[in-house]
């Protein structure tokens, strides 16, 4: 399931996390694309889409991928090990290459709780030591699927929120109510997502981003987060749709003719 050679470097290290006490899977575009190709939708996905892969620990990321890079130094048969490229102490997240597969980016993400002390507020962050109750804070239960690395379970999908069948009806489906509040760029990945896989937005999903998009305070939050806006942006017009440069947001949730109708970054001036 897992391909290239990348393959039993991902296997180590779900046996290093085992033998320390700790499970460890893939989770996110990783695992969705990879279902995706065996889906009633088609969906043609590039070398790119399957080299950012994205792993999730039920401990301090950031602690045991120290630990597991100086075993994997001493127990290389070169002594070869990878590098760390970023530390997010804040988030408890980690980046890491390897010299071996230049085209991967690993990044290791502890198991968290997230709260956000207000709408489109950066969240603050609680490490936790629990896989499936560190599920809901991601975007959509799509993103939610995860490709077990442990020896027991290893390549094993597992899906504790029902995105599996959310794939195969070509849903997109947020957690909970608050969500597009909390992140407001996560409107734009629904609209994207719903262009490049041809999936359809679940229809409390479309209730909620209506909701939002209509609150006079929705400039604002996406002011707050305007870098991200700015990345998933550009990846909607990669996409060859057009953002409209309207500045207003009447009839922004609705696609017509291959158009996307959101505020564009210059509403955000």
């Amino acid at each position: 399931m897992i391909q290239g050679e990348i393959r039993n470097f991902l296997q180590d290290i779900g046996a290093a996390a085992n033998s320390l006490g700790h499970e460890v899977y893939i989770v996110g575009g990783y695992v969705r694309n990879l279902v995706c190709k065996h889906c009633k939708q088609s969906h043609s996905l590039t070398n790119d889409a399957m080299c950012d892969i994205d792993l999730v620990i039920d401990t301090n990321a950031i602690e045991f991928i120290y630990k597991y890079q100086r075993y994997y130094e001493d127990n290389h048969p070169q002594h070869l090990t990878f590098s760390i490229t970023n530390e997010f102490k804040e988030f408890g997240t980690v980046k890491i290459q390897h010299p071996e597969f230049p085209d991967y980016e690993i990044e290791f993400a502890s198991t968290r709780t997230e709260t956000y002390p207000s709408a489109a507020a950066f969240p603050k962050v609680s490490l936790i030591d629990d896989i499936q109750s560190d599920l809901p804070r991601r975007d959509f239960t799509i993103n939610a699927l995860l490709l077990s690395l442990n020896r027991q379970s290893f390549e094993e999908i597992i899906d504790y929120n029902g995105g599996l069948n959310d794939m195969d009806k070509g849903l997109i489906r947020v957690f909970h109510d608050l969500s597009f509040i909390d992140d407001p760029t996560r409107i734009y990945r629904a609209f994207r997502f719903s262009f490049e896989y041809d999936f359809q937005i679940e229809e409390r999903t479309k209730t909620l981003i209506e909701q939002a998009l209509k609150d006079e305070r929705m400039p604002l939050w996406l002011k707050k987060r305007k870098n991200r806006f700015d990345i998933e942006r550009k990846r909607i017009e990669s996409l060859g749709i057009t953002v409209s440069k309207d500045n207003t947001l009447e009839g922004s949730y609705q696609i017509l003719d291959q158009k996307l109708y959101l505020p564009s970054s210059h509403f955000l001036e």
